[in-house]
């Protein structure tokens, strides 16, 4: 059963299960669940939408839950041409909070996807996903119209 982005949720599968019992050949199987939530990742993904050549910035905010602590030791990019990123670590009332500021580099018109990856030291979740993508549009230019 994944588990992946339910943290916090009850989930609910149903299997079949055939048996060679002539009584019970076959059998309907419920596993349910609460699904303890690891870390509190707001927003999961980042949208920088706007204009080429503009200043566009987003701040994720990562905070460990008082159950699991861990620390991130390791952030990367899967490709990273199109965007630059910095973290961070604050104090929150229950332990580290982690600020991640993603910002756009691309100069260009166009949408581009990327995915920012941290390393923890926790054996339970080593690592986190953050989905990126950006859409930018081409600055537009207003027309004067000429008096004759």
């Amino acid at each position: 059963m994944n588990t992946r982005n339910k943290g916090g949720h009850t989930i609910r599968k149903h299997a079949t299960l055939f048996t060679n019992d002539e009584k019970n050949p076959r059998l309907q199987l419920t596993i349910n669940g609460s699904v303890d939530r690891f870390v509190t990742i707001k927003p999961n993904r980042v949208k920088l939408r706007g204009v080429a050549g503009d200043e566009i910035k987003r701040k994720v905010t990562i905070t460990p839950e008082k159950k699991y602590p861990f620390k991130i030791v390791k952030a990367s990019a899967r490709d990273g041409k199109d965007i630059h990123f910095e973290l961070s670590e604050e104090k929150g009332d229950e332990g580290p909070v982690y600020a991640l500021v993603i910002e756009n580099k691309r100069l260009q018109q166009g949408r581009y996807f990327d995915m920012i990856t941290l390393e923890t030291d926790s054996e339970i979740q080593p690592k986190l996903s953050i989905r990126v993508y950006g859409d930018l549009r081409q600055r537009t230019v207003e027309k004067k119209e000429q008096s004759q």
